[in-house]
């Protein structure tokens, strides 16, 4: 594809030389980009045909002979088309979602990340389809940085070290935390996949097992350990996290941290959110009422192996990497015992 633009000649000192005003506007079959010839990268701006339903993304533009490579999709790209499948392909460096960028795109029904390295800016999701579903291995780091900027958003630390700070300070961290994620997110049952951490990120919004995946990628991105925070599940309908910390004098225990099932009257720390076993147990029952007896064996009650529990997602323990098909779940009686990871409260 050429170049347009005015072209203009002038002679100095006897020599014709041949301007070519660079032009910033690229069209393909697909999409409309912006392209920048000073650093060589692209920006999708739109969907050439509104009327596209399936879209792949693709490295770069070749634009006389140069590639642009694209890694941004700009403000409102694909507001208000037809567009209901967006596949990011393997071969793309790097993407950003910019603000607003699928604001209103209410036709989406699934983002596939098969790049590993994914961005968005806060806002980039603002009122997108409930129906949405992410996946693919970009959804792992498209999660984490949601989650730094909206730790940012809060005035909530990022990064910061916990291994060696008074139980108070830890306990009151993750209290403070809690607390941000009860105002923030809500439980809605009209979210297509309200238990994948990431469209609960882009959304706010999801049920209680995908608000406590996400309250557990908060946290590590606070700079919370690997097994300072779980996810568990009494086996039926309700999951909460568990956290690992040291409460009334004692030593470290397990307790149950119920941001759904909890009020929190104020910022200030109240250690009475961090439950043990039984007091879980009697939120629980109070729930249930009488058909719940079932849920309410706490050596049936589970922990999560997968984390952010989107399609395929492989699994990484302590930062080894496991098969998508090893076990999601397992008794949490079983694997404090198997990883020798402490009693439970």
């Amino acid at each position: 594809m050429k170049f347009l633009g005015s072209l203009f000649t002038f002679a100095l000192l006897g020599i014709s030389t041949v301007f070519a005003e660079p032009e910033i506007n690229q069209y393909d079959d697909t999409f409309h980009y912006w392209i920048s010839t000073t650093n060589k990268k692209a920006t999708i701006m739109g969907v050439n045909n509104k009327y596209n339903t399936d879209v792949t993304i693709k490295p770069y533009i070749t634009v006389e002979g140069q590639r642009y490579y694209v890694n941004q999709i700009g403000a409102g790209a694909f507001s208000n088309t037809e567009v209901q499948s967006i596949t990011v392909g393997n071969d793309v460096q790097s993407l950003n979602f910019s603000y607003n960028s699928l604001f209103n795109a209410n036709r989406i029904r699934s983002i596939k990340l098969n790049t590993e390295k994914v961005t968005a800016d806060f806002g980039a999701f603002t009122n997108i389809s409930k129906l949405v579903g992410f996946e693919g291995v970009g959804a792992r780091s498209l999660a984490n940085d949601m989650a730094k900027k909206l730790l940012q958003n809060w005035g909530l630390p990022i990064g910061k070290d916990y291994t060696n700070v008074s139980s108070y300070e830890f306990n009151s961290a993750l209290y403070t935390l809690a607390y941000y994620v009860k105002k923030n997110f809500y439980v809605d049952d009209k979210i297509a996949y309200a238990d994948n951490a990431v469209t609960v990120l882009a959304l706010n919004g999801g049920n209680t097992n995908g608000i406590a995946r996400a309250y557990r990628i908060l946290a590590k991105a606070m700079g919370f350990q690997y097994n300072d925070v779980h996810v568990g599940n009494d086996t039926g309908y309700y999951s909460w996290n568990y956290v690992y910390i040291v409460k009334d004098g004692n030593y470290k225990k397990w307790y149950n941290l119920d941001i759904v099932n909890t009020e929190f009257s104020s910022l200030n720390y109240n250690p009475n959110v961090f439950r043990t076993l039984e007091q879980q147990k009697s939120v629980l029952k109070q729930k249930y009422g009488n058909g719940g007896d079932r849920y309410l064996n706490t050596d049936n009650w589970i922990i999560y192996n997968n984390e952010y529990n989107y399609p395929g997602e492989f699994i990484f323990v302590n930062g080894q990497k496991y098969y998508y098909d090893s076990p999601r779940t397992e008794t949490f009686y079983g694997w404090c015992a198997r990883n020798r990871s402490g009693a439970r409260a």
